[in-house]
């Protein structure tokens, strides 16, 4: 709770909107975090880890990036991605 009233005196919000704000924080994170681990262990494509986390493809590719998270990317999936464009 200490930890709230820090964060109102931060930002000059009431604690209910510090608390909305942290529990939309930690939701974006959550899915993130799910979307990665999937994305990781093959379950899920790159895009559909982005819809999962509720960011942009590239926003993933950076994530996977910057944790050095390798993308497994088959000819099949590029084979979609290239219809997609057209």
């Amino acid at each position: 709770m200490a930890q709230i009233k820090e964060i109102e005196g931060e930002t000059q919000a009431d604690r209910a909107e510090v608390i909305r704000r942290l529990l939309d924080e930690g939701a974006k994170q959550y899915r993130l975090k799910k979307a990665i681990a999937l994305l990781r262990e093959g379950k899920v494509t790159i895009s559909r880890a982005a819809e999962i986390a509720g960011v942009s493809v590239w926003d993933i590719v950076e994530v996977t990036h910057a944790k050095r998270i390798p993308i497994p990317y088959t000819a099949e999936d590029l084979r979609k991605s290239l219809e997609l464009v057209r």
